[in-house]
């Protein structure tokens, strides 16, 4: 990290990027894709930006000077920290939950619990979207394996 953390430093250090496209860009067969890249890119320029970590937070407010765009995606997690292989005494989880996604339009990412290297996705929405995804995301798997 620039600047980086004291050697002695015990807690959380969570930073964040943002990602803004038009949502009819984001929509369709590539709209996934292309949101994946634009998230990677975003990553990339904040974790090797000459400027750093914490100068790059400093400038998030820039982002909504047209204001606050329609819809929100939030996105939490990590599948590099394996979650499921901690252990504090008690054994290790059962059940992973990023409570921080609880709000329309969020997703968490975080490592499988049987395979590593597959990745958990949680998803929080209303009911109804709720249905409504669970449809979509189903017809996807079908035609994915046709």
């Amino acid at each position: 990290m620039n600047p980086p953390l004291p050697a002695t430093y015990f807690g959380n250090c969570v930073g964040g990027c943002i990602a803004v496209e038009k949502s009819s860009k984001l929509t369709g067969k590539e709209g996934f894709v292309t949101a994946a890249k634009l998230i990677g890119e975003s990553l990339h320029k904040t974790l090797t930006g000459k400027d750093g970590v914490v100068k790059e937070m400093e400038s998030f407010g820039d982002l909504f000077s047209n204001g606050i765009p329609k819809t929100i995606i939030g996105v939490a997690g990590t599948p590099k920290l394996k979650f499921y292989d901690l252990d504090f005494g008690w054994g290790k989880p059962r059940k992973l939950e990023t409570i921080s996604i609880d709000y329309d339009g969020s997703m968490s990412m975080n490592a499988c619990k049987e395979k590593s290297e597959d990745v958990e996705i949680g998803v929080c929405l209303p009911t109804t979207k709720m249905a409504s995804f669970v449809r979509i995301f189903e017809e996807g798997l079908v035609e994915s394996y046709i």
